[in-house]
């Protein structure tokens, strides 16, 4: 009896090691939930900020924004208008973040020269008249007037159109500075390459020239916690790795980017045009809303690093959380 005791506690054993040998060579998970946290959070592409592009110039053909007295008459452009083609600086405009200059100049071909009035005959053979006739009519004041800038939103500061020859059609080139308070660490001057977790955004469907000025960071992740760490087998043209970690992170805005933050008081209270053209744009985020990512994890000798990141994996899947 004793001996049976211990042959079926040997099969035991060697069962319990049969089952460690295949979950082992099937690659189970192989690291910790904690630890998997870490190598997400400590990955450089984990820390990579949201970053919108401000720029330096922003040249505007005609046909790049709504007929209007601004096309037609050279007045300058307003909020809403400038937010159809940039709602960055839209935005940092309406949040006296940044000053723009509007300077206009006529389309060449849509210049129109105003007719000489017709000759008065009658005038030229009045022999009456004096040099000192107060009755003659006094000549045209042709100098320009050029209105006192107004800090006004739908009065942005402007270039005055020029005197005759009058135009039907104006080109805007707008010159934006950064104000004192948004001089801050989180304005870079731009290099004009694009971040590979923010590329730059076409606005408009017209061709809008632009002259990269700086770039604003405007938000950072904040990891909120692991779903779950599974094994991970790539197949062709997939990222190399032994695991793959599902996680939760969220928004977590710097103080320009508030400005950007849809929750947030301060872009609410912006024309409800500006809000929809960021929206549009996708310049704007939601830091109340957490976002489900996959990562795929690679050992290197010791060391666990981060291969890949499908940010949006849980975009189109029932909630977790």
């Amino acid at each position: 009896m004793r001996t049976l005791v211990v042959i079926l506690s040997a099969a035991k054993d060697l069962l319990l090691l049969s089952l460690l040998t295949v979950a082992t060579a099937c690659g189970g998970p192989k690291i910790k939930s904690k630890v998997a946290a870490k190598v997400v959070e400590d990955a450089p592409t984990f820390k990579s900020p949201k970053v919108l592009y401000v720029p330096r110039t922003l040249a505007i053909p005609a046909d790049g924004i709504m007929s209007s007295s601004a096309t037609r008459e050279g007045e300058a452009l307003n909020i809403i208008q400038i937010a159809s083609v940039d709602p960055v600086v839209a935005v940092l405009r309406a949040r006296d973040q940044v000053t723009i200059e509007d300077f206009v100049s006529a389309v060449p071909s849509s210049v129109v020269v105003p007719l000489k009035p017709a000759e008065d005959t009658t005038a030229k053979s009045d022999s009456t008249g004096s040099p000192n006739d107060s009755t003659k009519k006094a000549a045209p004041d042709t100098t320009k007037r050029i209105a006192k800038p107004s800090n006004r939103l739908d009065e942005p500061h402007t270039s005055p159109p020029p005197a005759p020859p009058l135009a039907q059609a104006w080109i805007h080139t707008l010159r934006v500075t950064p104000r004192a308070q948004l001089e801050t660490s989180e304005l870079a001057p731009d290099d004009g390459d694009d971040n590979p977790e923010a590329p730059r955004v076409a606005y408009s469907t017209h061709s809008i020239a632009r002259t990269p000025g700086w770039t604003l960071a405007i938000g950072a992740r904040e990891f909120v916690k692991v779903l779950e760490v599974s094994e991970y087998t790539p197949t062709r043209g997939q990222p190399a790795g032994q695991a793959q970690v599902d996680f939760l992170w969220h928004w977590r805005s710097t103080h320009p980017g508030a400005l950007f933050d849809t929750e947030s008081a301060e872009f609410q209270s912006l024309p409800k045009e500006v809000q929809a053209a960021a929206q549009t744009g996708t310049v704007t985020f939601d830091t109340s809303v957490p976002h489900w990512s996959r990562a795929t994890l690679a050992r290197e000798g010791a060391v666990w690093k981060v291969t890949s990141v499908d940010w949006s994996y849980g975009d189109d899947k029932p909630q977790r959380w």
